[in-house]
Parts: C-alpha cells; structure tokens; sequence
C-alpha cells in the first residue's frame, strides 16, 4: 500500500540537501564579504568647481564652496580633469593645493604639476581630494545631517 502525501520517510530520506547547503554558505559569503567592504572600504571624497581661471605662471584660481573650504589645507592633491578633444579623453592633469583662503569667495590657489596646458581657456572639472571615509561613516554622515 502506497503512502498518500509526499514527504513519506523514504522520500525525506533521499532528499538532497547539499545544493541547498551550497547556496546558503555561498550566499554568507558573499553577505561576510560586502559587509567587511561597508565597514572597511575606502571612498575618495572630493571637492568640485568648474569655475577656475589659469594665471600666467601656472597657477590655478578656483572658486569652491565655503562649505568646503573649511576641510581644505595646503599640500592637499588635486587634479584638473580636462574634456575629451578629439574623442580622446587625456589624463588628469596632477596639483596640490598651495594656498587657501581665510574668508569664503577668494579662490582657492593650486599649483599644476604639468607645464603644457591646452590652448586657450581650458574648461573642465578641479578636484581637490578632502580625505576618504568608508561607506558606512558616508551613511552615517548623510543621516547625521
């Protein structure tokens, strides 16, 4: 006489349980892996202007937010990261941070380590590197404010 329902003691018997197993521990892996990234993971943070001039020995002017400027010091680095010409996209250019104001709405004075620079008024993005924070500090912060 046959056993009406399915889960009978022979079928539980050869049921396999190992690519369930499998699934599972890859999955806490996976789980144990990310959360040692969002507690341990470094992210760059930046400060961006597109407002720059150049000046005739090489400096760089740029004008950030004052909010900003309270985290920028000299001997920072910085880059200058000019548009695409010709479809080619170019390296940033390197620089580090000289001078910085002490009143908000002076610009920002930041040495270029390159002495070619495009012709003509260059237009692209400064960035000035204010430090690195995990992402889990980045959360907290966002919810602090």
């Amino acid at each position: 006489m046959a056993i009406p329902f399915s889960r009978s003691t022979r079928s539980m018997n050869h049921d396999r349980f190992l690519p369930n197993l499998v699934g599972i521990l890859l999955i806490c892996l996976v789980l144990i892996l990310w959360m040692v990234w969002f507690f341990t993971g470094q992210l760059a943070v930046y400060a961006t202007t597109i407002n720059y001039t150049v000046r005739e020995d090489g400096l760089l002017l740029g004008n950030f937010p004052p909010a900003s400027l309270a985290q920028i010091s000299p001997g920072q680095p910085a880059e200058l990261i000019l548009p695409p010409q010709n479809g080619k996209s170019s390296d940033p250019i390197q620089a580090e941070v000289m001078n910085v104001p002490t009143s908000p709405g002076e610009p920002v004075e930041i040495y270029l380590f390159s002495e070619a620079l495009p012709a003509g008024a260059p237009s692209g993005q400064l960035k000035i590197l204010m430090g690195k924070i995990t992402p889990a500090q980045m959360i907290w912060n966002s919810i602090q404010n």
